[in-house]
């Protein structure tokens, strides 16, 4: 275990000697190098070229958001436990989550030395707008888990998100340090290929809840074959949670959002993961059809494999039928701690989801679309590294549970091709039946959930080019969920199984602005 945290060191350790380095370059061609021509009016003096500041690239991300999600809970259940006394459970507790900040992130990219090195970085902050007091009671939590401001004092934070240097030989590419990561890839003239956010196990989760998911890694990229084909992978020591000031190894940074050092209830994370080693292949032999495949190994967590085709069928301009597959694996690596609690070996466990997606567009402004998809027994869905790539992924309900049934439908209204230039709506209604809790677990597996019912709405405004505000995205959004069945809770003293009748709600209420300002 040592070793690997070794490697995380070193990775730290040259991502800050690579800092230093570009500052000291910056600081020598500070200075730009002039050169003498003589042209037909006489000699000259002008400035030779310099595509490490030339080409340099700075500027501000702004954004702000508001984010309130909030329920009325469930009524507990009580019953007779093995000591004979009452217990009483509950699944949903009553709950308030809600704030608002504004920040963003300021960003430089160098231009390359040599045709070959370059450097980039981000210095990641959000401000309190509306920082309601965080923390818990018996009843439920208050206002923390709102992905907004930093758990659970309700603050703000500023950290270094980003700070790598990149190595490219012609289409390849290598980044050693802190990055983002990002791999999606579209087919061109699809209206909602961003149904698969981030396209892989690993990436941004960017929601603009004001930041994404950035690593600590060094990871390699490249197109080949006129690019028909992109290829990754690498490997990541640690990671920074949304909401997070500091890069944690990949089990404590995938629950930082839930688990808090100085929470009134202390919670600390003591396992480590050992990193994250991972690769895959996307091939788009046209224009019309994509393919890719994927597979991740998180020491001592799990082990992740993803394929996925997609095709278009075109029937004119703008006019098109998309139909799309994919397939997801999932299982114990190591110690399992993805199952386990603050660290300990967790049970073993595997797991498979299959899905569908369709899409057309049979009028200009209308675009309806459909998913539905399985999942075995064996286990939940899990992401802690990105959205996931999943089609079942809605504005609060995610990623499937055990067992889980899933259809949802919906349609864009595209009102731009109405005259209403950069406005569109989208609305969906979905289903989540036969949940269970994992099969393997030994602690109720095989036991219902509640099913699991989301409406979900949002508007969004992009700005008209040509005027101040031409990079303003605006977006309004509303979910409402309605949770309702049998609930397993707990075991009885005579070791029954216990459930509580759920028959509640979940609301969520967002809007948030995101502004790009380039300085250069």
């Amino acid at each position: 275990m040592n070793h690997m945290r070794v490697k995380g060191r070193i990775l730290a350790g040259m991502t800050n000697a690579m800092a230093f380095t570009v500052f000291c370059a910056g600081a020598a061609w500070a200075q730009t190098p002039t050169q003498m021509s003589v042209g037909q009016d006489g000699a000259s003096i002008t400035a030779e070229a310099n595509p490490f500041l030339d080409d340099a690239k700075a500027g501000f991300m702004f954004r702000t958001a508001t984010f309130k999600r909030f329920s009325p809970g469930a009524d507990p259940v009580s019953y007779v436990n093995s000591s004979g006394g009452v217990s009483d459970a509950n699944a949903y507790r009553t709950f308030n989550n809600q704030a608002a900040g504004i920040g963003g992130w300021l960003y430089g990219n160098t231009g390359e030395l040599a045709n070959f090195l370059s450097f980039a970085g981000t210095i990641n902050f959000t401000l309190p707008l509306w920082a309601p007091e965080g923390g818990t009671t018996p009843n439920g939590y208050v206002n923390s888990y709102n992905y907004i401001l930093r758990d659970p004092k309700q603050e703000g934070y500023a950290v270094i998100g980003e700070a790598n240097a990149r190595l490219r030989y012609e289409n390849n590419v290598a980044v050693l340090g802190w990055q983002s990561i990002n791999y999606a890839w579209y087919l061109p003239d699809v209206y909602r290929f961003y149904n698969k956010l981030d396209q892989a196990m690993v990436g941004r989760r960017d929601v603009r809840a004001m930041q994404p998911l950035t690593y600590l890694a060094a990871t390699v990229g490249g197109k080949a074959m006129d690019d028909t084909v992109r290829y990754f992978g690498g490997y990541v020591t640690d990671m920074k949670q949304i909401n997070d000031t500091r890069f944690r190894n990949m089990y404590q940074a995938a629950y930082q959002t839930t688990c808090w050092s100085d929470a009134p209830t202390p919670c600390t994370k003591q396992g480590d993961s050992n990193g994250m080693a991972y690769a895959g292949i996307q091939w788009k032999p046209n224009n019309d059809s994509m393919y890719q495949a994927q597979f991740y190994n998180v020491q001592n967590m799990l082990n992740m494999g993803y394929v996925d085709g997609d095709w278009v069928f075109r029937m004119g301009e703008r006019r098109y039928f998309r139909f799309g597959a994919q397939w997801m694996y999932q299982g114990s690596s190591g110690d399992s701690l993805t199952t386990g609690s603050n660290g300990s070996k967790g049970y073993d466990f595997n797991t498979n989801y299959g899905g569908i997606y369709l899409e057309g567009r049979p009028a200009d402004w209308f675009i309806p679309y459909g998913m539905a998809g399985l999942t075995s027994n064996g286990g939940q869905i899990q992401a802690p590294y990105s959205i996931g790539p999943s089609y079942l992924v809605q504005r609060i309900g995610e990623n499937s549970r055990a067992g889980e049934r899933t259809w949802i439908l919906g349609t864009i209204f595209d009102f731009s091709t109405l005259g209403v230039q950069g406005l569109s709506f989208d609305v969906n209604y979905g289903q989540r039946s036969n949940r269970k809790i994992d099969s393997n677990n030994p602690n109720g597996g095989g036991q219902s959930l509640a099913d699991w019912n989301e409406l979900a709405t949002e508007f969004v405004y992009l700005f008209p080019k040509g005027g101040w505000f031409e990079n303003l995205r605006a977006r309004a959004r509303y979910a409402k969920v309605w949770l309702d069945g049998p609930q397993w809770v707990a075991y009885n003293g005579a070791g029954g199984n216990v459930f509580q009748d759920v028959n509640t709600t979940q609301q969520d209420v967002r809007f948030d602005l995101q502004f790009v300002v380039p300085f250069k």
